[in-house]
């Protein structure tokens, strides 16, 4: 990574400003904050919102790329990125922003740490902020290793990603423990559902489930954002342009069809409007033809009858319904999935089926049917996503016949458009990512991971010469 010369915390503290003329700064607030003006007990709450800034910077962008880059949303708009995406290609210039923004969160945390320590001295090991710190570290080195194909620190070498979960683990553990000295629930809970996360995504379940067991189903930390600052990027571009909808994904074909005046009706966790409808739904995928505003959407910004490339009917995702909508890290619910994926594994359809009930309650949905116990005690089977043979409204897009595939759409249905869905069709290697497509052609081989991005192959020595910087 390359290195930072800014401590990216002044501008949520210091109201001052500079004017650059050739190589002079003239200061025209004589009173700025300096930076060991920092060094006050009151001021840490703030040193920390600016770490947690950084990481909201970056966690919508995960959403909202992985997305368009999955089968979480369709790809509906005009961006050259959401067509490249929509075949399943993602290079390592578009690895830029996101390699930089994670690492960036990881070390802001890192250096708000440090800062607290000589601040607070020994009352920092006691305080939920330093918890939080901790909690925004691990949960920086988690999207890390679950979005990048491999990781480098520090200018280093090349490191497989499970580095950056071994790292988390660190980090999470002092979420769990400070966050216990400062009697802070929030944070034990954070912690302990962030090892859960990076013991499974290192295959160590006996690990991810004892962790798991210490979140409650109700629990909840989320990414933080506001209506007038750094907005849900989802909401903006599915809201105020239509550039990525529900239009053609499993949520719309198959795990929520059912449409009443337009709305979603079936399954509330993944909701969404229909704002347009082709006049024909056997409609082949390339051909333009009418659409029917539904009146639903009108006043709610560019594209509202159709997707902003003119390709589909747009409909809206409802998960996140305004500018400031908050995006979820880690969940009850999730640590849950957790659970039920290790009964998966070992063939224990009792445990399975009683820990998808609790996940399903928690979000307002029913039980499992009849028909989807029996389908759970049928065996472990296989993930068999499939694409529609027809583009009829009612195609069949996935059997839900055995464990797998019920794990896949309850996974799914839960973690939508929270980042996390490229990493599931990475480590369970997902029939999706051969050749699935929700929008015209796609790839032979779909995209799974990010590569290192050209910036680092270009400033770091270490691996200037390394296959991830000169193969592609």
């Amino acid at each position: 990574m390359k290195q930072r010369t800014r401590f990216g915390l002044w501008p949520l503290i210091a109201g001052f400003s500079v004017l650059l003329s050739g190589c002079t700064l003239e200061v025209l607030n004589p009173g700025a904050i300096l930076d060991e003006d920092l060094n006050t007990p009151s001021l840490m709450p703030i040193v920390v919102a600016g770490s947690s800034a950084e990481l909201n910077d970056i966690m919508d962008g995960y959403a909202f790329t992985n997305g368009r880059l999955t089968d979480d949303l369709s790809g509906t708009g005009s961006y050259f990125s959401t067509g490249q995406y929509r075949l399943g290609r993602f290079t390592r210039d578009d690895s830029e922003g996101f390699w930089e923004q994670t690492h960036e969160a990881a070390w802001a945390s890192g250096e708000a740490w440090a800062r607290l320590q000589t601040v607070l001295e020994s009352a920092a090991s006691t305080s939920s902020d330093a918890a939080r710190l901790w909690y925004l570290m691990g949960t920086a080195h988690q999207r890390l290793g679950e979005n990048f194909c491999d990781v480098v620190y520090d200018k280093g070498p090349v490191q497989p990603r499970t580095a950056s979960f071994d790292s988390a683990i660190i980090a999470f553990n002092q979420a769990k423990a400070i966050g216990g000295a400062a009697n802070s629930q929030m944070y034990i809970s954070a912690g302990w559902g962030g090892i859960a996360q990076a013991n499974a995504a290192l295959g160590d379940w006996a690990g991810a489930v004892a962790a798991a067991g210490n979140v409650p189903t109700n629990y909840m930390i989320e990414a933080i954002y506001h209506q007038a600052a750094n907005s849900n990027q989802v909401y903006n571009e599915t809201w105020g342009r239509a550039e990525v909808g529900v239009w053609a994904t499993p949520v719309q074909r198959q795990y929520n069809p059912t449409v009443v005046n337009y709305k979603s009706t079936g399954d509330p966790r993944i909701a969404y409007t229909v704002c347009g409808q082709w006049n024909d739904t056997n409609r082949p995928p390339d051909v333009t033809q009418g659409v029917t505003p539904t009146g639903t959407c009108t006043g709610q910004g560019s594209g509202a009858t159709q997707g902003a490339g003119g390709l589909t009917a747009h409909h809206r995702q409802d998960k996140y319904t305004e500018r400031g909508s908050n995006v979820p890290t880690i969940s009850g619910t999730e640590m849950r999935l957790i659970e039920a994926e290790d009964a998966v594994r070992r063939g224990d359809a009792a445990t399975f089926i009683a820990k998808i009930n609790e996940v399903r309650a928690q979000g307002g949905a029913a039980a499992l049917t009849a028909a989807e116990e029996a389908a759970a005690n049928s065996g472990a089977g296989a993930l068999n996503w499939d694409n529609c043979s027809t583009w009829a409204a009612d195609c069949d897009v996935n059997k839900l016949d055995d464990m797998w595939s019920l794990l896949d759409r309850e996974r799914y249905i839960e973690l939508w458009i929270e980042g996390r869905r490229l990493w599931d069709l990475h480590r369970w290697d997902h029939p999706f990512l051969n050749g699935g497509t929700l929008i015209g052609p796609g790839e032979p081989r779909r995209a799974s991971c990010m590569p290192i991005p050209e910036i680092e192959c270009t400033l770091n020595e270490n691996i200037a010469n390394h296959s991830v910087c000169t193969s592609g």
